[in-house]
């Protein structure tokens, strides 16, 4: 049975960061989901489709992540995306590459990506961290959603590995749980449900515009009222002491979210490998790229959803971030 454990955040200025801390520390709330013996069965399969909306999941389900699969996957994804959830449904289980998802088409894009096609959703990306990820290995995924890349690496991790899937909005944590609670696992995941970026109270999440053609009377998620911390003291509260493959999901504010950490993180808690979402990239506030440069990191891969850094030397930049104007300078 999966074990839920609360932690809380202590003050940020209490104990060096340098030092490994002992384990999870108090704050903001993370909740961790140690090793199901057995996946749980909550019914899973009961909102499986039949008739055509369960062929043209099936088609697509088939759909291998090669050149040909993707080719077909842009003439029959988008068919996939729009009329199984008119014509099924809101809410889909799926079974693709050895994960169980349950996921809520109709009131969330990213769930419905992977409806459309599972084995191809950012299919390259989840290799590289999967191959950037030691049997031990520490996953921090910003902007988790309802867990493509938290799931993906939860199980390729041993009982020593962690996950950090960080989800302000409750809504969308509540089914990453679920989804958690659907898989075998045997690595710890520590959800947390504060945003990652500068401190603030009261930060309204955008809910997304929904295309118009696709289904305008399907519900919209509600606007979320959520805080935010600084990274670094997310991943303390966590009790991480490493970090090995850093994701960041948001598709605004990534630039906020990561610099400040990177300047005040002690060296073990720098990834070796960081991987940023692509679509947040025209929002971004600074050269991201340059910026990660001044930090040891090298762009080292593109995938269609992602742009991937290595860290081959990461030492201190001597860079100063300045909140005031949100710029960053060199020293």
């Amino acid at each position: 049975m999966t074990v839920l454990t609360a932690a809380l955040l202590p003050d940020p200025s209490s104990g060096p960061w340098d030092a490994p801390p002992a384990g999870p520390a108090a704050g903001a709330p993370v909740i961790d989901y140690r090793a199901p013996v057995a996946p749980v069965d909550d019914g899973f399969g009961r909102h499986r489709p039949a008739g055509l909306p369960g062929l043209l999941l099936a088609l697509s389900a088939a759909l291998p992540a090669s050149r040909w699969g993707r080719a077909a996957g842009g003439v029959l994804g988008p068919v996939v995306r729009v009329m199984v959830p008119w014509l099924y449904g809101s809410v889909v289980d799926v079974a693709a590459d050895g994960l169980r998802r349950r996921l809520h088409v109709r009131d969330h894009a990213d769930d419905r990506r992977y409806l459309a096609l599972p084995r191809q959703a950012a299919a390259q990306a989840r290799a590289h961290v999967a191959a950037a990820l030691p049997a031990d290995g520490v996953f921090v995924d910003i902007g988790a959603g309802t867990g493509l890349h938290t799931l993906a690496a939860a199980r390729h991790l041993g009982p020593q590995g962690r996950v950090l899937a960080v989800e302000p909005n409750a809504a969308t944590r509540d089914r990453l749980a679920v989804n958690l609670s659907l898989n075998p696992i045997a690595a710890t995941v520590t959800l947390a449900e504060e945003a990652a970026g500068p401190v603030c109270d009261g930060l309204v999440l955008a809910t997304g515009a929904r295309k118009a053609a696709a289904a305008p009377a399907w519900d919209a998620p509600p606007p979320a009222l959520v805080r935010t911390r600084p990274l670094l003291d997310l991943a303390r509260a966590a009790g991480l002491h490493r970090v090995d493959v850093l994701r960041l999901g948001y598709r605004a504010g990534a630039d906020l979210a990561l610099i400040p950490f990177l300047q005040a993180a002690p060296q073990a808690l720098r990834p070796r490998l960081i991987v940023i979402d692509r679509r947040g990239a025209k929002v971004w506030g600074v050269d991201l790229p340059a910026t990660l440069a001044l930090f040891g990191y090298r762009a080292c891969g593109v995938t269609p959803d992602a742009l991937l850094f290595q860290g081959d030397v990461v030492a201190d930049s001597g860079a100063l971030w300045e909140p005031a104007d949100w710029s960053l300078v060199a020293s």
